[in-house]
């Protein structure tokens, strides 16, 4: 049951342009495409592990800094201070997640996105003074923590705090950019594919330039 359970969870649909996911991500590379890009890795993992450990990294744009908005607003800091922390590790995570992925952090990625964990800590952390032990220390949270935390909670879950940052980047950005799911994609396979020593195709072609060019000039001084 709960292998099925799973499956109905998540799905990957092959299309001609790409890969579509039951996330509502959109991918534009083709098997075939990811074949040539980094020769071998489909041997090493599937197509679905691989595409799925890029879904979990794109759910943790939103997942994440919600935790961490919760954990700060639990903290002893001061209202402001856990809000101006939580907008900018929001901003941080955003912009800078292509070039934190790594292998040994999905595991952990995954269970941060879980949304049974996301709930458990804000019902958790709500309910948490009414029902603690006498003699347990208390978050004591305000009537502005609360509604902070609620209020930041549904804007982010909803999904209204992705619909105002794509609108500002597309609005300020001066430059065409790749879709966030290409770039974190392209950076799941080049992140596996070093771990397990392969080379994107690029990079595979540079190393065999060297070769060429190091061979060239040791039979030149043989000469």
């Amino acid at each position: 049951m709960s292998d099925q359970r799973k499956k109905e969870r998540w799905e990957l649909v092959e299309l001609p342009g790409g890969f579509r996911t039951s996330f509502g991500n959109w991918y534009t590379i083709t098997r075939e495409g990811l074949e040539s890009y980094v020769p071998g890795l489909l041997k090493r993992y599937s197509l679905e592990h691989l595409v799925r450990v890029a879904d979990d990294w794109l759910r943790s744009r939103e997942q994440f800094p919600v935790l961490v908005f919760m954990l700060l607003v639990y903290s002893p800091l001061s209202e402001l201070l856990s809000l101006v922390l939580g907008l900018s590790f929001y901003v941080f995570w955003r912009t800078q997640l292509s070039a934190l992925i790594y292998p040994w952090a999905h595991p952990a990625i995954r269970w941060i996105c879980e949304d049974a964990l996301l709930y458990g800590v804000f019902i958790v952390g709500l309910a948490y003074d009414s029902v603690v032990p006498e003699g347990w220390a208390q978050l004591g949270l305000s009537s502005l923590e609360i509604t902070t935390l609620v209020g930041s909670f549904l804007i982010i879950k909803t999904g209204l705090a992705t619909m105002a940052f794509r609108f500002l980047h597309t609005r300020f950005s001066k430059r065409d950019t790749t879709a966030i799911t290409d770039r974190i994609l392209n950076m799941v396979l080049i992140r596996y594919g070093y771990k397990e020593g392969l080379l994107t195709g690029n990079l595979k072609a540079m190393q065999d330039e060297f070769i060429r060019l190091a061979n060239y000039h040791k039979t030149r001084k043989k000469n």
